[in-house]
């Protein structure tokens, strides 16, 4: 229940307006916070780093860009373990100065990126990634929990397909017309995206609590301790350990995909432009907002979380088959981009927002949204770095040459079958345990 004593002003007169209004609002600050946050992680993805390497190892010659995405992911990964605490346990009016620090402490990290030579840079590339993990969790912990979660979820969501091509097109913006070198660039745009960040920040610290009407809808989000979370582990482990199973797949696949997109289109043969990366990331987000809007109407939630799993496994399967075709010469590195991507992220957005979500609402237990969603990408995470360490190990000290494009077919059909497998067993699993 909403303590009026934490409600600002802004917040009060948030309550007194018609729910259009709350979202509306909810949902541009929330879209514009995460987006944000994405100028300080992804933009040097944005280019090659071509021809640099990072360092030498037992005679082996490791590439520059590898060897960032690698670090900037260990610390990411490392984040979002520091996460299953802090964002589990986090107020929710310490959670919106709680992203400030982090984001800022990123944004610090990425000068002395660029002002400390290579390779010795590199460790500022993981202290970058180090805070960034926990930003998702603590944003969606003000979100969730509201009969409008889908909604203010989804804003989240849609903001990582965009905000993805937009942050690397004014990274190569930066690039291209600026003339700011390549390690200067992830600060300046960083710099750029800093009053959108403050602004956003501060709508988001506006949005009162859950009402009373949300939490008899879906149940209260109170901040869990150790023993709350061991408790909610231990109670439904076969199904989380299915959730995990299929995120991580989808995770690995989302990073690989985005991390190196710039080298899949070259490997492709795709003269890489600026206005590629936003352009083929906007076209995918209109896709997926309009199929996402359909579970705004369904009021059951049990019969929501089936649906989630329906369309999960579908975008799945869309995903594996744009790289049937593309290997079949029917679809061009451009069309395959957009394919993979609507299909990725019809299965990533509900996973990450709405069937978590639902499925709270669903079980009536106490625990948060945020929690499971940190732990997921916990692993998620660690399974992306295990993916990028094994193609460097195979390719520097086995001398088997792997092309980015390769990791990312094999990862489609792993997730093309996990996936709808995973969704197919927490349905089994779910099935005498949902309420309405």
């Amino acid at each position: 229940m909403q303590n009026e004593s934490s409600i600002t002003r802004v917040g009060h007169w948030l309550n007194k307006q018609p729910k259009a209004v709350f979202v509306i609002y909810a949902m541009i600050a929330a879209f514009a916070a995460y987006a944000s946050m994405y100028a300080f992680r992804k933009p040097f993805t944005a280019t090659g780093y071509t021809g640099l390497d990072a360092f030498t190892l037992f005679g082996v010659t490791f590439g520059y860009k590898s060897i960032a995405v690698i670090s900037q992911l260990l610390g990411y990964m490392s984040s979002k373990f520091i996460g299953i605490k802090v964002a589990s346990e986090a107020p929710m009016k310490k959670r919106v100065p709680m992203v400030l620090y982090l984001i800022l402490f990123a944004e610090v990290m990425l000068l002395l990126f660029a002002l400390c030579p290579r390779p010795y840079n590199l460790i500022f590339l993981f202290l970058n990634g180090l805070p960034l993990g926990m930003v998702w969790s603590l944003i969606f912990g003000i979100l969730e929990g509201r009969r409008v979660t889908e909604f203010l979820g989804l804003a989240m969501s849609v903001s990582i397909i965009f905000s993805s091509g937009i942050v690397k097109a004014v990274g190569r913006w930066t690039i291209d017309t600026l003339g700011v070198s390549e390690f200067w660039m992830p600060v300046t745009t960083g710099a750029i995206f800093l009053p959108v960040l403050f602004l956003a920040l501060a709508m988001l610290y506006q949005v009162p609590p859950p009402s009373a009407k949300d939490i008899e809808n879906r149940t209260e989000r109170a901040p869990m301790n150790h023993a709350e979370r061991r408790s909610f582990i231990r109670t439904y482990f076969p199904g989380i350990l299915l959730l995990v199973l299929g995120y991580l797949c989808l995770m690995t696949y989302r990073d690989i995909r985005d991390s190196f997109m710039d080298d899949i289109l070259r490997e492709l043969g795709h003269t890489v432009t600026a206005s590629d990366f936003a352009g083929i990331e906007a076209l995918v987000g209109l896709c997926v907002i309009a199929a996402m809007l359909i579970f705004a109407k369904i009021k059951n939630h049990r019969k929501a979380v089936w649906a989630n799993l329906c369309i999960i496994s579908f975008g799945s399967i869309l995903l594996g088959s744009a790289t049937i075709l593309l290997k079949a010469g029917h679809l061009s590195p451009k069309e395959f981009y957009v394919m993979n991507g609507i299909g990725l992220y019809l299965a990533f957005v509900p996973y990450q927002v709405i069937l978590i979500e639902r499925l709270l609402a669903s079980l009536h237990t106490i625990a948060t949204a945020s929690f499971i969603i940190v732990l997921a990408d916990s692993y998620g995470y660690l399974s992306t770095v295990g993916v990028y360490m094994l193609k460097d190990i195979l390719t520097k000290f086995w001398d088997i040459e792997i092309q980015w494009l390769g990791v990312l077919s094999v990862v489609s059909y792993i997730v093309m079958i996990t996936v709808p497998l995973s969704s197919i067993g927490l349905a089994i699993y779910l099935r005498n345990k949902l309420k309405a």
